[in-house]
């Protein structure tokens, strides 16, 4: 596999790990916004799961990077970190979002 074509697989799989938490994250909000801490609770673990395969492909190649073999910049790598750091954000966010909604639905005002 070219160096080229190794970038292009990082990147996919970076692409397609994160967005896949992006979306669970999404869809934990909706949960939460209708109640449904059950379901909200496990899209949230399902996108913590997909940023797990996605935090190991990230850190795979900045160890290869840290030992000499330097990852190709791309266009295709830069869209797919962005892609890590929306699902990161996505994840931790729906987390702050499902806590105000319980706090709503609890009459806490704190």
């Amino acid at each position: 596999m070219s160096l080229n074509e190794e970038t292009e697989a990082v990147s996919f799989g970076l692409i397609l790990h994160s967005g896949n938490a992006r979306s669970h994250g999404m869809e934990a909000i909706s949960f939460a916004k209708s109640g449904d801490w059950e379901k909200a609770r496990e899209s949230i673990e399902l996108g913590k799961e997909e940023l797990l395969l996605a935090q190991k492909t990230h850190t795979d190649m900045i160890q290869k990077e840290a030992g000499g073999d330097k990852t190709e910049m791309s266009l295709l790598l830069m869209h797919s970190e962005d892609h890590f750091i929306m699902g990161q954000l996505t994840i931790d966010l729906a987390n702050e979002v499902m806590d105000i909604y319980k706090k709503f639905e609890s009459g806490v005002k704190k």
